[in-house]
């Protein structure tokens, strides 16, 4: 309604009430209020009308633009895709204008629910090498991995180094559906091998360690496992960042709360990597389990600590039924374990410092540390097989994590990192030859410490120095045929390392 009939009638009221002028002073009262309501009610009704109209302008559109997919086609490897199938797409979706998103630094992708999350870094680290070289510093699996025998890969010790290969980028989605949040994480990296060769250090492989989707409380695909909490990595200035137990894999997961805790179950697909006297690597089939390894890790606080614990269970074997491998395994013979570990964790806020210390202990387990996990040359590192018997030998393990982490300002900080491990790999497994030409022997103890200065030059600009110790044994090291002759691998590195994130 207009406002010149509001006028019109307003005019209409006042002539009656100029006609009335005998009319008591109370009648005339009742009558200016009687017109005052009525309208009150066309002012509310006209901004009804209004809204109405709008809406109903607005459905128009979006129910012509936007239709919901209930039934999307699986995506398949072969067949084109088109952006429809990719995103959630309902009738309330927004328009094609770009707006924040639901996660932090997202935007919502124009004409859907669907928020996207774009970061990543790009940095170069620099080492100077002053004892036995490990190889491929910048590697995602750099965390001290010595080499017997004092062999230097990257072409003996007092080296200077530089590389860009440990850069990265991640793709977060995030929308709303009945089933509760569908979320997915996609993290590419440029670090997944060793450079070959010095001159080749930006040359490299590029691989997703994390590729998983979120429904609800559930998560599947590639993701860390649920063994670690990822708290024992306090910042570090080498490029590979410090040697905690360390998994991936895919997996099934289902997280929630309840009774104070957060908890996380996962099914994870079964591995398993054995060696029979030392000598060669198991090739039989079925060397891993029938079954997936569970693991689980509960988390509450315990007043001001945080306090975890992860844990794992696995069953996992090796039938040499082709007569393939070791031959000193008879053909035909097989065998199968089981695997457990249990990994504590506390970690301590201190005003803007923290605190944490972990040890995980593993009879027969997986990825127990990052050095036993990834030194390409370890023996044993689950179980050994004993070639009298052809008996499976649980590998026990233990590794102390810990570090201290101290704020100088609100820029500049520091932290002290010690780690540590011992294993006791069968016996059986010795390693032979020399400079690791022959075969490589069991990883039985080593140490790791290293303090930085790390402070940040702008808001996405970080950049630091740091020194670190390593220390390793190996057993059948150095032609030696047991643990108590062997002599330890060291290295001294100096790290510097500049990274800007986006």
């Amino acid at each position: 309604m207009h406002s010149y009939t509001k006028g019109l009638l307003c005019s209409t009221a006042a002539a009656a009430l100029m006609a009335s002028a005998p009319a008591q002073a109370n009648d005339m009262n009742d009558v200016r209020a009687e017109l005052q309501n009525l309208l009150d009610r066309m002012e509310r009704i006209e901004e009804a009308q209004v809204q109405t109209q709008v809406a109903e302008t607005s459905a128009v559109r979006t129910n012509r633009t936007y239709i919901r997919k209930r039934a999307p086609k699986l995506p398949d490897r072969y067949n084109p895709q088109t952006i429809q199938d990719l995103y959630i797409m309902p009738e309330n979706a927004r328009a094609n204008g770009v707006v924040g998103g639901d996660l932090p630094g997202s935007f919502k992708v124009p004409g859907t629910d669907t928020s996207l999350a774009i970061s990543g870094r790009i940095q170069m680290g620099t080492v100077y090498d002053g004892g036995t070289s490990e190889g491929g510093f910048a590697t995602w699996g750099h965390a001290g991995l010595l080499r017997p025998d004092g062999d230097n890969a990257n072409g003996g010790s007092d080296q200077l180094t530089m590389e860009a290969l440990s850069n990265a980028l991640t793709i977060a989605s995030s929308s709303e559906s009945d089933l509760g949040t569908i979320g997915t994480t996609l993290v590419i990296t440029t670090d997944r091998d060793g450079p070959a060769l010095v001159d080749n250090l930006n040359l490299n492989r590029t691989w997703a360690p994390v590729a998983s989707a979120t429904v609800g409380n559930w998560t599947f695909g590639q993701q860390g496992l649920a063994f670690t909490s990822g708290a024992c990595y306090g910042e570090t200035v080498e490029t590979g960042g410090a040697p905690c137990p360390l998994g991936l894999s895919a997996a099934l997961q289902y997280a929630g709360s309840g009774g104070g805790m957060d908890y996380r179950i996962q099914l994870v697909t079964p591995q398993g990597v054995l060696d029979a006297d030392g000598l060669d690597d198991i090739g039989g089939v079925n060397i891993r389990g029938q079954y997936p390894d569970l693991q689980a890790r509960i988390s509450r606080p315990i007043g001001p600590i945080n306090f975890s614990m992860g844990m794992q269970l696995r069953e996992y074997g090796y039938d040499n039924n082709q007569g393939t491998g070791n031959t000193t395994v008879l053909a035909g013979a097989s065998d199968d374990a089981i695997g457990w570990g249990l990994f504590p964790e506390i970690s301590l806020p201190l005003g803007m410092d923290t605190l944490y210390a972990g040890l995980a202990y593993t009879v027969g387990g997986r990825n127990t540390n990052i050095n036993h996990v990834l030194w390409t040359g370890g023996r044993g590192d689950m179980g050994t097989i004993d070639p009298n018997t052809t008996n499976i030998q649980n590998t026990r393990t233990y590794s102390f994590h810990s570090y201290y982490t101290h704020w100088w300002n609100d820029t500049t900080r520091s932290t002290l990192n010690l780690h540590g491990a011992n294993s006791n790999p069968s016996d059986l497994s010795i390693g032979t030859g020399d400079r690791g030409v022959d075969i490589a022997p069991p990883l039985t103890k080593w140490r790791t410490v290293s303090g930085n200065v790390v402070w940040s030059l702008a808001p996405r600009v970080t950049t630091g120095v740091g020194v670190v110790y390593n220390t390793a044994l190996f057993r059948g090291d150095n032609l030696n045929t047991s643990e108590d002759g062997d002599e330890s691998s060291t290295a001294l590195e100096g790290h510097w390392r500049v990274t800007v994130t986006y």
